[in-house]
């Protein structure tokens, strides 16, 4: 321990509070929270360190500085830790997936005609949001049963606005086509209430309340509409019949289940509403320096950050400070009176433990075996392209453009074989402004990506380049200048040239019309003049167009929104009118050049420094003449 550090912990208060571990460039590294703050910072520098786990010990030695955030309670600790995991993402803390990964469902009950979306972030729009959802397939099993119930909207908004008759799931009494049929919309709201309620899995109370329904529907002779409800009723039953009764005396519970080794925690969580398993979620993360106590603490504040949160909590493990737990829980969620936290240790309740624990250890079972059979696949990628280590890092750059405008590249990142998109990246390219050069710009996003990987020391193992041997020669000219201004660095590059018809094969399969036979993908090296032929199905073939296709998409994805801006930005230009600062309060007012389209005139009039005259101009441009009268009734304002 250096004396800076020495002299630091002698003036750490004896407070409830969160620490903050940093490493010598200044990162955080670790968050944790302490009932009293002298005595566990204290902790990690003596014979406490020495004791504990090798991971801790790794920990210890990269803690070059702490800082400490003090607290009134506990529980403002607990929530304050949350916070700062969920914003730094240190590398010592368990980490749940990012929520985007995961799918939501939106429900915007503001809209004329509300519907069910499927979307994979949550935004803050004052939208009901249920999950996010674990898995995907699940989560369309539970949507295909809400719609086999709840007669609701399933088209697009441009679908909706724009047909003329009811589709077909109209006609299989599966929408009640309020496209184009006199629906009331007070009924439409209260059955996509009822589907909400169903989603939540509260079957009970949503049985009750359209038994009501359904008897005051038929005391007011609106028996289609009591019909509606009757039916709704019945595939309620026909959905839930399939499920089995879990415990009769649980009602509404989350289940976790948990197992930890030297380098994976494992979550499993089993859902309970109404007495019936509902769902399941599992996590498979990293294990860095919890012990299980502190790893099931940062769960539940994850877990539970974005859920909705059940009546009754079941732990495998006892928590310190569960109290305090329960209160931070509940910080988050207002709708709810009262949570338990248990920790059983026998009946049913127990059984249950004891069986998402079975789940939890299947779970780490199985994600061991994908990393052996990844870490062998990569070790025949180390043998076949005969590098000198094998590639934990790779990376791979591809270059998308559209004439002389929107030139972009992607960089994509593997590790272990599998996706980081947390370290992908995409690129401008600002040097090539004149045609498209494809070898240029490979060149300054090499130049650029090094620059950067020399100063955060983050190279990868193995850069693929996306083409053959004039983009791997460009690449490899920008490589060679750093080596010799910056030193060796270890770091393979190689590129990627897709297959393509077979010479020999052209001619007669020309002929018979039929698809010319291909060459296989080929990698080409830096030191060899021929490539390398990738026989499909092998490992190396795998990983290596699984990275190339990655970076493809990630390239193309962004070069669409760059050209859609670039499209959208020449469109409002031509408008008369439309400078730059009213450019930019349409997008922040309408979000996109589809709602400024679809803005009525006096929606448009209200934007702040837009003469009356231009906002007749822009809505006549983009809604030809059907904007005549509005003109008309408008030329006093011009």
């Amino acid at each position: 321990m250096t004396p800076k550090l020495k002299t630091k912990i002698t003036s750490v208060p004896k407070a409830p509070g969160v620490y903050l571990m940093k490493d010598s460039r200044g990162d955080i590294i670790y968050v944790g929270k302490a009932k009293n703050l002298k005595s566990r910072v204290t902790s990690y520098f003596g014979t406490y360190a020495s004791e504990n786990s090798i991971k801790t010990r790794m920990l210890v030695e990269k803690i070059s500085d702490f800082d400490v955030m003090i607290t009134r309670t506990e529980v403002e600790a607990l929530l304050l830790e949350r916070t700062l995991i969920k914003h730094h993402k240190p590398q010592f803390n368990i980490l749940l997936r990012d929520d985007k990964e995961y799918p939501w469902l939106r429900i915007d009950l503001n809209e004329d005609w509300p519907r069910i979306e499927k979307v994979r972030r949550r935004k803050e729009d004052n939208a009901v949001y249920l999950g996010p959802f674990g898995s995907a397939g699940q989560l369309k099993i539970l949507l295909d049963a809400t719609f086999k119930i709840f007669p609701l909207i399933r088209c697009s908004r441009y679908e909706f606005k724009s047909t003329k008759r009811p589709c077909n799931y109209y006609h299989m009494k599966m929408c009640l086509a309020p496209c184009t049929l006199d629906v009331a919309r007070d009924q439409y709201v209260n059955m996509i209430t009822d589907a909400i309620d169903f989603l939540n899995g509260k079957n009970k109370d949503l049985v009750v309340a359209l038994k009501q329904k359904m008897q005051s529907a038929s005391t007011k002779e609106n028996f289609e509409l009591a019909v509606l409800y009757r039916d709704q009723l019945r595939a309620i039953e026909v959905v839930t019949q399939k499920q089995h009764v879990v415990a009769e005396d649980i009602e509404n519970a989350d289940i976790i289940g948990f197992l930890q080794n030297d380098t994976r925690s494992a979550f499993h969580v089993m859902m309970i509403r109404d007495r019936l398993m509902i769902s399941q979620d599992s996590f498979v993360l990293l294990s860095q320096v919890q012990n299980a106590q502190n790893a099931m603490v940062d769960f539940l504040l994850q877990y539970y950050d974005a859920r909705s949160l059940p009546r009754e909590i079941l732990l495998p493990i006892e928590l310190e400070g569960k109290d305090d737990m329960r209160d931070a829980l509940l910080d988050g969620h207002p709708e709810v009176k009262a949570l338990d936290i248990r920790i059983p240790q026998r009946g049913s309740r127990f059984d249950l433990i004891g069986m998402a624990n079975k789940n939890a250890k299947w779970q780490i079972e199985e994600a061991d075996r994908n990393s052996d059979r990844r870490r062998a696949e990569l070790e025949l990628l180390r043998d076949k392209l005969k590098l000198t280590k094998i590639p934990k890092r790779m990376e791979c750059i591809d270059i998308s453009n559209l004439g002389e405008k929107a030139i972009v590249a992607s960089d994509v990142c593997f590790i272990d074989g599998k996706p980081s998109k947390e370290n992908y990246r995409h690129y401008t390219i600002k040097d090539i402004t004149d045609k498209p050069n494809d070898f240029g710009s490979i060149a300054e996003v090499m130049r650029r990506r090094l620059e950067r990987g020399l100063k955060e020391d983050d190279l990868p193992d193995l850069m693929v380049i996306d083409g053959g041997k004039g983009q791997l020669s460009a690449a490899n000219n920008v490589y060679q200048e750093f080596k010799d201004s910056h030193g060796p660095f270890a770091m393979a590059l190689v590129s990627l040239a897709k297959s393509k018809p077979d010479k020999k094969s052209r001619k007669k399969n020309f002929i018979e019309s039929a698809n010319p036979e291909r060459s296989f993908e080929r990698v080409f090296f830096v030191d060899k003049e021929m490539p390398l032929a990738l026989a499909p199905g092998t490992a190396e073939y795998r990983l290596l167009t699984q990275i190339r296709d990655e970076a493809h998409r990630f390239a193309i994805t962004h070069h669409r929104k760059k050209r859609t801006k670039i499209s959208h930005k020449s469109e409002l230009e031509t408008i008369p009118g439309i400078g730059p600062a009213i450019r930019a309060k349409l997008f922040e007012t309408f979000g996109s050049i589809e709602e400024i389209k679809k803005a009525n005139l006096d929606q448009l009039k209200k934007i702040t420094g837009l003469r009356a005259s231009s906002a007749v101009a822009l809505h006549s441009y983009f809604n030809g003449q059907n904007s005549e009268d509005d003109n008309a009734n408008d030329k006093a304002d011009v």
